[in-house]
């Protein structure tokens, strides 16, 4: 089995090369940055739920399983369906049924093993959620809240704008490229490659549907010690050479 070098001043040819190589499990990572719903919680019967009820107020007809953005801040969804001077109470009422929802979700398989055994500093979590969301469905699925979390309060632009993973590298003190991201919507995998991030690896059955460069079944069987990361005993769903169109705009 093939290893990188953890050397963090690997070349940016370096990084391609290991990144197109479909045998290579075991590679260098400076930092790793998370998205949180469908990567590290389910919550989407918690989401669902807020946003119906949300709805049957704000914006009759609205469905949330037919017409959500997966992995948009919820403000810009909010934007779009009501006028300009509703929008702030509106979104307001969204965020406390979202925060009320919370003791619905539960952690994906792997997320409680992986976590707690991430070195402090070497990990973060990037969400197009609010903090007081976000923090709440970490919380109600027993999974650790980075004190770097990077929520839709820290950002301009939310995803697919390249901000958000910006932020969470600059945080975590790394360049772009030394990320490796795990995301779950085309929306988050759109703000990763436009950041730079070197890899992304989709997770799930959605994570097939994006641009990742490889995806994971979910975060079972990884391992990173702050240096390294072991893809070995993941579930890999699809490798970078059979993914779907222009991987990355930064390689």
């Amino acid at each position: 089995m093939s290893q990188v070098p953890a050397d963090k001043h690997l070349g940016r040819r370096s990084l391609h090369t290991v990144y197109e190589s479909r045998g290579v499990t075991v590679l260098s990572a400076a930092g790793l940055l998370f998205d949180c719903d469908g990567v590290l919680v389910d919550s989407d019967d918690a989401v669902a739920q807020a946003w119906d009820s949300w709805a049957a107020e704000y914006a009759p007809g609205f469905e949330f399983a037919r017409d959500i953005h997966q992995g948009r801040p919820a403000a810009e969804t909010v934007a779009e369906l009501l006028p300009a001077r509703d929008c702030a109470r509106a979104t307001r009422a969204l965020m406390q049924l979202e925060i009320d929802s919370a003791p619905m979700v539960r952690a994906l398989p792997g997320a409680a093993e992986l976590l707690p055994l991430l070195p402090e500093g070497t990990w973060t979590v990037v969400t197009s959620g609010v903090l007081a969301v976000a923090r709440a469905r970490l919380s109600a699925a027993g999974l650790p809240c980075p004190k770097d979390l990077v929520t839709a309060d820290d950002v301009r632009q939310g995803k697919p704008a390249p901000d958000p993973y910006l932020t969470g590298a600059h945080r975590l003190g790394i360049a772009p490229l030394r990320g490796v991201v795990f995301e779950d919507a085309e929306a988050g995998v759109s703000s990763a490659l436009a950041a730079g991030i070197g890899l992304t690896i989709g997770v799930g059955e959605r994570g097939l549907r994006t641009r990742a460069h490889l995806v994971v079944a979910d975060l079972r069987g990884i391992r990173y010690d702050g240096i390294t990361l072991d893809l070995r005993k993941a579930h890999i769903l699809r490798h970078r050479n059979q993914a779907q169109g222009p991987a990355t705009a930064a390689l």
